[in-house]
């Protein structure tokens, strides 16, 4: 998908075949799947994700600022003292990657300061923080005032909110598929707006505004091609004579006679082809 005013390309067999080598057949071949074995459509499709994740990466950027350093700001508050840090009882993983971030500091000749620690921390420490082993320590003393709407669920909804929105982080990070599987991407922009809005209302407004995911979100798909009820679950029987997708031909024809003799219809192959529910890295 050119953006306007660069060249365009020709998804000519030779491009195709090009870019299968490349990007490996491994890493395409959700969307050949998802598209019925037309590569063209299959090469769209991936370009849409680039386009959703790099869109929704700012939207993480957000959450992520936004709750590190409201953690920060309260902390400092409660403790009066800006290296709040130092003195807390954090778990062995948690206290390790203090630790960690302090070093990277200091390898770089700048003075460790505090925030220059709460900006190296990754995501996943502030969302750790809110899990059940920190419940007494830091969530009812401390960081439930971080949001000042009434939150039912409490602790465990707010820990699992944050680590859904990580798990898609990390996804987008590690380059790997956020699109043609179970995850709606509509619903994780609308629940980082909402996690930001819990903290703060104009920040969410803020990021809502400079964000360009609902436009491109609105762009058209190319049209999948329509299946016949026995072409539907073989991919291959549109595949393209070039030799070098043939093993996309091969994997889809494998999976398609699998699944027709174990009766499996069209959505159960989905849901078995799909992962988005498995996090890129657990600590990122």
């Amino acid at each position: 998908m050119a953006i306007e005013g660069q060249e365009s390309l020709a998804y000519t067999d030779a491009n195709l075949a090009t870019f299968e080598r490349y990007l490996s057949s491994e890493r395409l071949a959700a969307y050949v799947l998802y598209a019925r074995g037309d590569k063209n459509t299959a090469m769209r499709l991936y370009e849409r994700n680039t386009e959703l994740s790099e869109a929704l990466y700012g939207v993480l950027q957000g959450l992520e600022v936004t709750l590190r350093n409201a953690i920060h700001e309260l902390m400092i508050r409660k403790t009066g003292r800006p290296n709040w840090f130092d003195s807390f009882p954090f778990q062995g993983s948690e206290q390790a990657e203090i630790n960690q971030a302090k070093a990277k500091i200091a390898e770089r000749a700048v003075v460790v300061t505090p925030g220059r620690i709460v900006a190296e921390l990754k995501f996943g420490f502030w969302v750790r923080l809110f899990s059940h082993a920190y419940d007494k320590t830091l969530w009812v003393p401390h960081l439930r005032s971080i949001f000042p709407i009434r939150l039912d669920a409490k602790r465990s909804f707010v820990h699992g909110r944050l680590v859904a929105l990580k798990t898609l982080r990390n996804r987008i990070a590690h380059h790997e598929r956020i699109t043609c599987g179970k995850r709606d991407v509509q619903k994780d922009y609308d629940d980082l707006l909402e996690t930001i809005a819990w903290i703060n209302p104009t920040m969410r407004r803020w990021v809502e505004s400079t964000n360009c995911f609902p436009a491109r979100f609105a762009k058209k798909l190319p049209k999948r091609p329509s299946a016949s009820p026995t072409a539907s679950l073989s991919p291959a029987s549109t595949a393209s004579p070039n030799p070098r997708w043939a093993e996309f031909d091969r994997l889809a024809d494998l999976v398609a006679k699998e699944a027709a003799a174990n009766g499996f219809t069209e959505s159960d192959l989905k849901e078995i082809l799909d992962d988005d529910s498995h996090p890129a890295d657990a600590n990122s």
